[in-house]
């Protein structure tokens, strides 16, 4: 067990420090760190670059600098992105690059270079919203080619149909290793906290991939190894946090009042890695495939499926008896999918809760009151 503490807490420091391990990767290998922002960013690509991809997610310290800049009323993650950079925590990244995916995004990257000088100016990944139509899928193989040209350039490498195959076949690995802790989790309910959950998914999007994978193994093998806990609660699966980690005092509030998260559709999550890149077709085609053929649907795609039919089925086989609708304050396309969803298990008969965040947190007293409210009717 203290074995298993110490790789959680590890990976947990890794999650709230990147700089650290990304500068020690580049004092080790001389290469280079890309920043990157957006689930469909196609991390192989960086990696078989020679690169090392690192999200950036923000972080839960109050915002301060930033605020002389960015209005309050935007979302938390631009605004401690933004104030990140104006306290040379982002120093780390070498390039940045985002994917095009809404207005405060592209906000972001006009902020960060205005207001904090020496920055690189982000590049952008322009992948079509559109996922039904020929032509638009011509264009985001053709905007991938472009992307995978000037990660060669920003590396000085050539990036070979090998290199970005074995870089997938990592990927996988690690996706495949993080599918199987989620299988753990539902076979054994309240095994890991939410929070243990997160900071080992985030640790991945930080840690040079190859040592992530490494120890990762190590984790799902000793979680595995562990008896089913004694302590029961209600089972919910919890939705939310398109772009960065889902808040800490809420899911801890979850667990405070009762609740055991048996399954997600987090960013920080599930939805990062329940994609798989298909091996059997060349390295682009399968990048291109997984950006079209995501499991988890986002509301910044058009997509034929209703979202709240997908959340029913994470529902279903979770064994859950409710989910509670994570939504970040101010993110206008998360609004969005929410009622689209909240409709459908309106007509599906499944229990649901919405929290709204803000950066700054949820108001905890209020918050405790609804959870456990929700928790008592959910057992009757």
């Amino acid at each position: 067990m203290d074995k298993l503490r110490n790789l959680l807490d590890e990976f947990g420091h890794i999650a709230d420090h990147p700089e650290e391990t990304a500068l020690a990767w580049k004092e080790k290998t001389g290469g280079k760190v890309v920043g990157v922002g957006g689930l469909d960013i196609p991390e192989p690509l960086v990696h078989a670059a020679g690169m090392l991809p690192v999200v950036l997610l923000g972080n839960e310290e109050e915002v301060t600098l930033a605020n002389a800049h960015v209005e309050m009323h935007q979302c938390g993650y631009i605004r401690s992105l933004v104030d990140l950079a104006l306290k040379d925590k982002l120093a780390f990244c070498d390039e940045l690059l985002f994917h095009d995916c809404c207005h405060i995004v592209r906000m972001l990257v006009d902020a960060l270079h205005t207001y904090k000088e020496g920055i690189p100016k982000a590049k952008f990944a322009y992948f079509s919203p559109l996922l039904e139509y020929e032509t638009a899928q011509r264009y985001t193989a053709s905007e991938m080619e472009k992307l995978k040209d000037t990660l060669q350039a920003i590396s000085g490498n050539t990036m070979t149909d090998e290199k970005l195959s074995e870089s997938i076949r990592l990927f996988n690995r690690i996706k495949k290793l993080l599918v199987r802790l989620y299988d753990i989790r539902r076979e054994k309910p309240g095994i890991l906290s939410g929070w243990d959950v997160t900071q080992t998914v985030a640790a991945g999007m930080v840690m040079p991939r190859e040592d992530y994978a490494v120890k990762l193994e190590e984790l799902v093998d000793l979680v595995a190894a562990l008896p089913a806990p004694e302590t029961k609660g209600v089972p919910v699966v919890v939705h939310g946090s398109l772009c960065e980690r889902c808040s800490r005092s809420v899911l801890e509030e979850i667990e405070a009042c009762g609740g055991v998260i048996v399954d997600d559709d987090l960013y920080v999550g599930s939805k990062y890695f329940n994609t798989l890149y298909k091996e059997e077709l060349a390295p682009m085609e399968a990048l291109l495939d997984a950006y079209l053929h995501r499991v988890s649907p986002c509301p910044t795609r058009y997509e034929e499926r209703d979202p709240g039919d997908y959340l029913a089925e994470v529902y279903n086989r979770s064994g859950a008896k409710g989910i509670i609708m994570v939504v970040v304050k101010f993110c206008e396309a998360h609004d969005y999918l929410y009622f689209t969803a909240h409709r459908r298990f309106e007509q599906l008969g499944i229990p649901e809760m919405l929290v709204e965040t803000v950066h700054e947190g949820a108001a905890e007293g209020q918050l405790k009151t609804r959870l456990q409210g929700f928790f008592e009717k959910l057992e009757v």
